[in-house]
This record gives C-alpha cells, sequence and structure tokens, in this order.
C-alpha cells in the first residue's frame, strides 16, 4: 500500500502565496490549508528528508517565517474522496455562490460560480476572497475591461465576466493556478473574453482597463500602486485585499500617494477590502 508523508509548516497566512512557490519546486502531491498552517503531502518514495532544512532555507532567503511542526506519514486512500468532503460552498449574498463542480447541482444563484480547487488558492472560503467578490459586484459596469492580478482559481475573473465586463486580463505566476484558472474558466463558459497567462507582475505590461482586482498580500500591492494607478483609466476603480486590516493604513497611504481616493473598505476577521477611485482627467 502506498504510504505518503505529510510534512506541518507553520507560518502567518499572510505568506502561503510565497510558500506556494518555494512548494511548486518539489515532488508534492497536494497542500491543505489551515490556520496559519500548511501540511504538505509527497509520496513516500519522493520524500527526502534533506527537504525539511533545504525547504526552511528558501523560506529564509526571501523572508518567508515558517517552522516545520511535524513530519508524519499516512496510508493511502481515496484523497480525491475525502478531500471533497472538505469544499463546501461558499455563499457570498443572496446573488454570489461559489460551489465545486461536484455540487454545482444544489445552487441556483444569480451568479453561480463552479469553482473547482486544486493546489492554488481562491475558492471563496477566505475573507478576502468572499470581500473582493461583493465589491466586484458593486463596482464591476457592464462592457468595462478589468484586469486579474494573481488570478489563483480564476475566481474573480470569471465573477467580472459574469457581472458584464466585456473583457478581463487574468495572470498568475503559479503555472498550477493558471491551469486550474483555465478549467474552471472552462466550466463557468466564459472562456470568450478572458485572456489567461502565467507571468509574474514585474515583468507584465498591464492594458489600459476601467477596473483591477489585486487580491494579494501587502509587499506585492503597496510596490504597485502606480503602475495599476496608471493601468485604470481616469475615474476607474482598483480593488485590493489579500490585506490584514492593521496594514490599510499603510495600503492607503501608497494609493492616495498615486492620486487614487478611496472610496470603501469592507474588513472581516483580521483581513481587509478596499476599493480605490483614480484620478480624474
Amino acid at each position: 500500500m502506498t504510504r505518503y508523508v505529510l510534512l506541518s509548516i507553520a507560518l502567518p497566512e499572510e505568506q502561503f502565496d510565497l510558500m506556494s512557490g518555494i512548494l511548486s519546486t518539489y515532488p508534492i502531491v497536494g497542500i491543505e490549508e489551515g490556520m496559519d498552517e500548511l501540511t504538505v503531502c509527497f509520496e513516500q518514495n519522493d520524500w527526502q528528508d534533506h527537504y525539511r532544512e533545504s525547504i526552511l532555507e528558501e523560506c529564509a532567503e526571501i523572508g518567508v517565517k515558517a517552522a516545520i511542526l511535524k513530519v508524519g506519514t499516512e496510508e493511502d486512500q481515496n484523497w480525491n474522496a475525502e478531500w471533497e468532503k472538505t469544499v463546501d460552498p461558499v455563499v457570498v449574498n443572496e446573488r454570489i455562490v461559489i460551489v465545486p463542480e461536484w455540487r454545482a447541482d444544489e445552487y441556483d444563484a444569480p451568479l453561480k460560480l463552479v469553482i473547482t480547487p486544486k493546489m492554488s488558492f481562491g475558492t471563496g472560503h477566505h475573507a478576502t476572497t468572499r470581500m473582493m467578490c461583493l465589491l466586484m459586484e458593486r463596482y464591476v459596469v457592464p462592457a468595462d475591461r478589468w484586469i486579474d492580478v494573481g488570478t489563483g482559481t480564476g475566481v474573480l475573473a470569471i465573477l467580472a465576466r459574469k457581472l458584464g465586463a466585456s473583457w478581463v486580463y487574468a495572470f498568475d505566476n503559479n503555472e498550477w493556478s493558471v491551469l486550474n484558472s483555465q478549467e474552471n474558466i472552462e466550466r463557468n463558459d466564459v472562456v470568450e473574453g478572458i485572456l489567461l497567462e502565467q507571468k509574474e507582475l514585474q515583468e507584465v505590461e498591464l492594458p489600459s482597463v476601467d477596473g483591477i482586482a489585486a487580491n494579494l498580500y501587502r509587499h506585492l500591492v503597496i510596490p504597485y500602486a502606480a503602475a495599476f494607478t496608471k493601468a485604470v483609466k481616469p475615474g476607474g476603480i482598483i480593488l485590493v485585499s489579500g490585506i490584514l486590516k492593521y496594514d490599510a493604513d499603510e495600503i492607503r497611504a501608497a494609493f492616495t500617494d498615486a492620486g487614487c481616493t478611496e472610496v470603501e473598505r469592507l474588513d472581516e476577521s483580521e483581513w481587509s477590502a478596499i476599493a480605490f477611485r483614480t484620478p480624474e482627467a
């Protein structure tokens, strides 16, 4: 019977995406998210003891504060069936619901997003994704053009199209995310009108659009406040989340320095999402 090695890693939730990038170079089977903890699964034949040290070394190089909690083993089982039990639908509000493919028939909301996550982020269970959905419902105008920065599972790009955006540019630097996003875009019948690419934020040329959705972390949002503002037409909208509410003032300062005005802010638990209006011409 196949045996798996489970590596439990403690790290701040806001650094999950950085850890995902590190782990993408290892032969992992899957990742399970917990509260400030990731459980990483390897097939036993692929596991090497030095991975513990090498993962931590790579974390230290890019400033990820991680610690190994434990290394354990697990017998083989129907992992897909077990995983499916843990992925519940997310009712954002009376109009928006995010459901996995195997439960899609149970819901009939006006904006039903069929999102089947794999090893990427953005299932709707995280507060930041839910808040971004609420803000997009308010600010996406039919026929607008939008950018989804760090698309993850593609949920925000898909929602933008379902809200009437005529065109969405979605990109992510993670290969798993791009592959998963493409599958979800096809599931939701919104292939036409979405350009999906694997790109690094520091390398991408942002097209001129009416709005940007950036569900990132503060260390990515702040340096690109001016670039986001430049890409959005005068009087357009920039939605940012993935930020802790304790960092909201710093985020606000970056965008006001770029000439933007804060329009609205949502808070849930320790997280915030903010809508900014770009300066008028």
